[in-house]
C-alpha cells in the first residue's frame, strides 16, 4: 500500500437496499466481501451479520474492488439470487479507471484460464482449460492518459474486467496482478496541482457501481446503484481539472 492513505472503514456498513428476503451494500475497498483463507482480518459479512445475523453472501468482490454486493436474508432467497446469477440473468455495471485513450466502445472476448495464486490470463480457444469469457466496455469519460470506462461483463469468470482490459492494452490505472503496482500521485493526474508528490489512489480503481436482477420473491426487477467511492471520485476531479487547463 502507498504512503499517504489511511484506510478507515465505518463501524456501520452502508445500506443501499433493504427488504426481508434481501440486503444490497456499499462495500468499501480494501475488505474482503467474506473470510479468506490466511486473513483474519474482518470481512464484509461480518459487519453485515451484525446488523442481520442470518445473512447469507450471494456473490462477492475482490478486496479492492468497491460498490454493490448483495446479501440473502433468508434461504429461500439465497437459492433465487444464485440461480439468477448462475443462469446469467445478474446484469452487472462496473466503472473503471484504465490507462491510455480508449476512443470507442469494445466487445472483448477472450477465453481465460486459471493460473496460481487465483490469478487468470488469456487463453486459447482450443485450450481444455479455457473458460469462454466477454466483457463490454465503453468510454465514459476521455481524459487523453486515462479513460474511465463503463464495464459490463456477461460472464462471470475470475478477475475477468481487469485481464480483459489489460488484453486490450487498457489495464486498471493501478493493477499489481495484471499492470502497474505504483500508486497514483496527485501529479500523475494534473501537474499544476498543489501537492503532486501525495498519493491520491492506491489500489485496483474498479467500482461495482450497479446490479440488476429479479427479484427473489418475483417482484420484478430489483436494480441497486452504489456511489462511487471517493477515491476514485477524486482521480476524476484532478483529471477534469487537468482539462480544463489544456
Amino acid at each position: 500500500m502507498g504512503a499517504g492513505i489511511a484506510r478507515c472503514y465505518p463501524a456501520r456498513v452502508r445500506i443501499l437496499y433493504r427488504d426481508q428476503h434481501l440486503l444490497a451494500v456499499d462495500k468499501p475497498a480494501g475488505i474482503l466481501t467474506v473470510p479468506g483463507r490466511g486473513d483474519d482480518s474482518e470481512p464484509l459479512i461480518a459487519q453485515v451479520r451484525a446488523e442481520e445475523p442470518g445473512a447469507l453472501a450471494v456473490h462477492r468482490l475482490d478486496r479492492d474492488t468497491s460498490g454493490v454486493v448483495l446479501f440473502a436474508l433468508t434461504r429461500a432467497s439465497h437459492r433465487a439470487l444464485n440461480a439468477a446469477f448462475e443462469g446469467r440473468r445478474a446484469e452487472k455495471t462496473y466503472l473503471a479507471l484504465v490507462l491510455g485513450d480508449l476512443e470507442k466502445k469494445r466487445r472483448i472476448d477472450l477465453p481465460l484460464a486459471e493460473v496460481r495464486r487465483g490469478g487468470m490470463r488469456v487463453a486459447s480457444a482450443d485450450s481444455s482449460r479455457a473458460q469462454p469469457a466477454r466483457t463490454e466496455v465503453e468510454p465514459r469519460d476521455r481524459f487523453g492518459s486515462y479513460t474511465l470506462c463503463t464495464c459490463r461483463p456477461r460472464t462471470g469468470r475470475t478477475h475477468q474486467i481487469r485481464v480483459h482490459l489489460a488484453a486490450i492494452g487498457h489495464p486498471l490505472a493501478v493493477d499489481p496482478r495484471y499492470g502497474d503496482d505504483r500508486p497514483l500521485h496527485i501529479g500523475d493526474l494534473w501537474s499544476g496541482a498543489p501537492d503532486p508528490d501525495n498519493v491520491v489512489l492506491d489500489r485496483t480503481p474498479l467500482h461495482a457501481l450497479s446490479l440488476r436482477l429479479p427479484h427473489p420473491a418475483k417482484r420484478g426487477w430489483l436494480e441497486v446503484e452504489a456511489p462511487l467511492a471517493d477515491d476514485m471520485a477524486r482521480c476524476l476531479d484532478l483529471l477534469s481539472a487537468a482539462r480544463r487547463e489544456r
